[in-house]
């Protein structure tokens, strides 16, 4: 049921942290291209910290995740009827 809630969460924070450093390196890219330092410098004081923030909440999410899909793998995990498992170790 958790599940539910935090993978589009998890989702949602990769997308940002991806597009987040994607704009980072555009934009310090643009900045060395006309030679302006301080241009890098903003980009990089403006975005990063958000980029930074939703990477980190991205990886809590998928350590959480983790766990959270392992535990219901165990619940839900299919039994083999004994009959089936005979069956196929006879042959």
């Amino acid at each position: 049921m958790a599940s539910r809630l935090l993978q589009p969460l998890f989702r949602l924070s990769i997308v940002v942290f991806l597009l987040g450093g994607v704009v980072v390196v555009l934009g310090q890219t643009v900045g060395i291209v006309l030679g302006d330092a301080h241009w890098v410098e903003q980009v990089a004081a403006t975005l990063q910290p958000p980029t930074c923030i939703a990477a980190s909440i991205g990886g809590i999410l998928s350590f959480v995740l983790s766990y959270r899909t392992n535990e219901e793998a165990a619940d839900h995990s299919p039994t083999i009827p004994e009959h089936t498992a005979a069956a196929g170790t006879a042959q």
